[in-house]
Parts: structure tokens; C-alpha cells; sequence
């Protein structure tokens, strides 16, 4: 692995929420649908693997040239955008589906919550410009 001065990290991407689903990685959102308590569990364990071994790489990992903070606001930024497209969808089933009074009133939640996640991210994205 190439030492700290020699390698560039990874560019954090700026999610737009409508594209949430090709961003979906090992967040709870995903593991939802892995209903098998041991793919579930094996899953877990696989991400504390690879977050371990980060860990390890930590003193060659690269300075972000931005500065730490603003690299781990962008991160934050990313998430919540995610999460807000996320709920949009979830926001969106009382619309396109057939519910039960209950989940269409957890619909309906989920539509106005999409809404205050996206005004925390736009004040971090303000913050960050």
C-alpha cells in the first residue's frame, strides 16, 4: 500500500437523491431486505471486517486535501442525501400502492421526513460551499 504522501483518497460522492437506489451500500436500508438472520448477520460481520481493517490502514491512509472536517461533512452530506431519497420512496408508496390506514399514515410520515432530511443536508451543503 502506498504511503500516505503517495496516495490520493477517494472522491466522496455528491448523491443526488433521486438516484439513491445506485448508491445503496451496506446501510440498514439494504440490510432490511436480507431477512435470513444468518446472510444478515454474515453481512454485519463482513462490513466490522472491512471497517477493522480500515482501521488498521489508518496511518497510511491520505490527508483529504479539503481538510478532515470538511471531508467527513461531505461523507455525513452523502448519507443524508441517500436517506433522504430513501424516504422519498417510502414517501411515495401511499401513491403507487395499496396500503393498509396504518403504514398510509407511516407513508405519509416518511414524505414529510424526506423533506426535513433534506433541509439538514442543504445547511451542511451550505456550510461546506
Amino acid at each position: 500500500m502506498p504511503d500516505q504522501d503517495e496516495s490520493t483518497p477517494a472522491p466522496i460522492p455528491r448523491i443526488d437523491p433521486a438516484q439513491w437506489e445506485e448508491r445503496e451500500g451496506f446501510r440498514e436500508t439494504l440490510l432490511l431486505h436480507y431477512t435470513d438472520s444468518e446472510a444478515n448477520e454474515t453481512l454485519r460481520r463482513l462490513v466490522r471486517l472491512v471497517f477493522d481493517m480500515s482501521l488498521d490502514c489508518a496511518p497510511s491512509w491520505p490527508h483529504h486535501p479539503e481538510g478532515e472536517t470538511r471531508a467527513e461533512l461531505a461523507a455525513a452530506l452523502a448519507d443524508l442525501r441517500h436517506l433522504q431519497g430513501f424516504l422519498s420512496a417510502v414517501g411515495r408508496e401511499h401513491e403507487i400502492s395499496s396500503l393498509n390506514p396504518s403504514d398510509e399514515a407511516l407513508s405519509r410520515f416518511a414524505e414529510s421526513q424526506a423533506i426535513e432530511v433534506g433541509r439538514v443536508a442543504d445547511r451542511i451543503e451550505e456550510e461546506l460551499a
